[in-house]
């Protein structure tokens, strides 16, 4: 059955987010199996990431300065295209890696960074918005939002003490407000057409930086509903240290995973309770039918999930209980004692 725009809501997003390795994809897989709910791909990496949606609210609404508004368009734009499409730019980059991972069995990221590390200035992207909602609906609505953003671009460039800027965006002026309007009109055209052939009526975003900006994403919609992702911190420290996107140092892991959920506790204060709800990965795995129940009445829909989506030997619960450093589990004590206390961790 198609979703007529008017039975659409595309101003009560969902939202996941969490450390990384929390079981965020898993929420997202197990949301979109819902008829309510649209999944058009994993992590929109331009909203709350580097150079996204967040950083033009900060620099442009409200404020003015004519070389960092030009900096942050410029800074979109560059990170806009390189989400077009996975892999590299260059099709023998692509096939070589194809090519080994075919021959190594071996998954996209780790197949990536091998033709990465050996093509260091080769342009590339582990993840593709564009792809999500097809190159050529991204690139059109790319395209208008810059348009409306920007008075005017100088194509040959203005040359100040950083050299040549070139081509040059000079912005508009908006209110934070303003700016906030416009994103909204961004996202609301780019996953209307997805939403509405999917015959859902929301949508979701699942990147893990969501819950270190969730002030900004309740200002953004604040009819917003956001899931926190919640898993044990040890079990989250020995994934972080075999992934391609981060060192393999386990104390690293630690101190990185107690200093976002100290950035994250200093913010959830600030969100209205009905708005955000926090899921333990351990909980959905082993008390799944009251854990969908309680998601279902959090979101305001009947449970229709599919709880097959959830498997304990896919969430690897209890992988972080051995084989650490015997410094490892002390640092977490010192670090995250409290947290894991309040959770059923420790």
């Amino acid at each position: 059955m198609q979703t007529s725009d008017s039975t659409m809501e595309l101003d009560r997003p969902v939202f996941i987010g969490g450390t990384g390795r929390s079981g965020t994809s898993v929420m997202a897989e197990l949301l979109h199996s819902h008829p309510d709910f649209c999944l058009p791909g994993h992590e929109n990496k331009l909203i709350v990431e580097r150079a996204g949606l967040k950083d033009l609210v900060q620099q442009l609404g409200g404020r003015y300065d004519l070389v960092r508004n030009h900096t942050v368009i410029h800074d979109f734009v560059n990170r806009a295209l390189q989400l077009r499409r996975f892999g590299f730019r260059d099709r023998q980059l692509n096939e070589q890696m194809e090519r080994i991972g075919k021959e190594r069995n071996l998954p996209f990221q780790q197949a990536f960074e091998i033709i990465q590390r050996d093509n260091p200035d080769a342009k590339g992207a582990m993840h593709a918005v564009g792809q999500y909602f097809g190159a050529i609906h991204y690139e059109a609505c790319v395209t208008e939002f810059v348009n409306r953003l920007t008075a005017h671009v100088v194509s040959e460039g203005i040359v100040n003490s950083e050299g040549l800027l070139k081509p040059f965006f000079v912005a508009r002026v908006f209110s934070r407000a303003e700016m906030l309007a416009e994103c909204r009109r961004l996202l609301e055209r780019l996953y209307g057409g997805v939403v509405r052939n999917a015959g859902a009526s929301r949508w979701i975003d699942d990147t893990p930086q969501n819950f270190l900006s969730i002030d900004f994403l309740h200002d953004l919609y604040p009819k917003m509903k956001f899931i926190h992702m919640v898993r044990d911190p040890r079990d989250v420290v020995s994934s972080f240290a075999q992934q391609v996107w981060f060192p393999s140092d386990e104390l690293l892991a630690v101190s990185a995973c107690a200093a976002m959920i100290r950035s994250y506790r200093a913010l959830k204060d600030n969100i209205p309770a009905d708005r955000l709800i926090e899921v333990r990965l351990e909980d959905l795995v082993h008390r799944k039918d009251a854990t969908l129940e309680r998601i279902a009445g959090f979101l305001d829909v009947d449970n229709r999930f599919d709880g097959g989506i959830v498997s304990p030997g896919g969430a690897h619960i209890g992988r972080g209980h051995k084989g650490f450093d015997p410094a490892v589990p002390a640092e977490l004590r010192r670090e995250l004692e409290d947290w894991m206390q309040l959770h059923g961790y420790a």
